[in-house]
């Protein structure tokens, strides 16, 4: 049975309509201790009001995947969250782990400035076994904020893990409306002028011109979507919402060279050429408008 999702909701969340505004998670990761509760995790994902927001949560036994989104409704909002779960149940005979699995999705309504305490695990009290005692399970408590962005509200990420014992970590997830992309061209120790463009996703492919050692190469680039997630965890987590496919192809032929995939995070990303040259494309978030 998939366990309960959200409870004991307190109050504190905010109103995040309208243009230049900037959409804070604010999270916290909490497990039961004999004196007070202790902190194991804690950080903040900001962006523009449709960012959402990935966590993973890892521990020797198990692991918690997330995506939180939000849907504004008048006065009130829904807070949804996508979870992927795994547990260690066991070993084989064999002496292998056993995973138990399992994925579920869970949304509540708030009225603005709330906070909610999520139970990825199910908040009732557990039995451990090997004690005989009952205990409580890690829980999440997550507070929304809103505030007012002058310019282009690009995402960003921070977080501080406390207990070294697990691995934490959170990401922001914005679909991407267009992109900054700066193309060289490489071949050995020579590297081309870098040329940039601004690319939308699904528009119609630019030409652009690189210049290698006095010699021009043409090419035919666009931006488009990559395929859709393919596993249910890739699905459940949306790991292809944020990313984004550079389309290269010779000017003279609609068939493509190849494609290159990723997120907009400055990393350089190859692609070999038929003329033995390769294409090092960078994507990055666009320059303000």
């Amino acid at each position: 049975m998939a366990p309960s999702l959200f409870t004991n909701i307190i109050l504190t969340l905010a109103t995040l309509q309208g243009p230049g505004t900037r959409l804070t998670y604010r999270i916290r990761v909490i497990e039961p201790a004999a004196v007070a509760p202790r902190i194991l995790a804690s950080g903040a994902v900001s962006g523009p009001v449709d960012t959402d927001m990935r966590l993973t949560l890892r521990s020797d036994s198990t692991e918690v995947e997330a995506l939180f989104q939000i849907t504004p409704i008048g006065d009130t909002v829904n807070l949804g969250a996508e979870f992927y779960t795994r547990r260690r149940v066991g070993r084989s005979h064999r002496g292998l782990p056993i995973w138990e699995e399992d994925t579920y999705r869970r949304v509540v309504r708030l009225a603005w400035s709330d906070t909610a305490r999520i139970y990825p695990f199910g908040g009732a009290p557990v039995v451990a076994p090997q004690r005989g005692k009952g205990v409580r399970s890690t829980w999440v408590e997550l507070i929304l904020d809103r505030e007012f962005a002058g310019g282009e509200a690009r995402p960003a990420e921070e977080f501080d893990l406390v207990d070294t014992t697990r691995n934490f970590r959170l990401e922001a997830v914005v679909r991407p409306r267009r992109a900054r992309v700066v193309l060289n061209l490489v071949r050995g120790d020579t590297v081309s002028a870098p040329r940039g463009v601004d690319l939308i996703p699904d528009e119609p492919p630019r030409v652009v011109q690189l210049v290698l050692a006095g010699r021009p190469t043409t090419l035919v680039v666009g931006l488009t979507r990559p395929q859709p997630a393919r596993t249910e965890r890739e699905r459940a987590l949306a790991l292809d919402v944020d990313v984004i496919c550079l389309r290269v192809a010779p000017p003279d032929t609609p068939e493509p060279i190849g494609q290159v995939c990723g997120r907009l995070n400055n990393v350089a990303r190859q692609l070999p050429l038929p003329t033995g040259d390769t294409l090092a494309a960078t994507f990055a978030w666009p320059g303000p408008r």
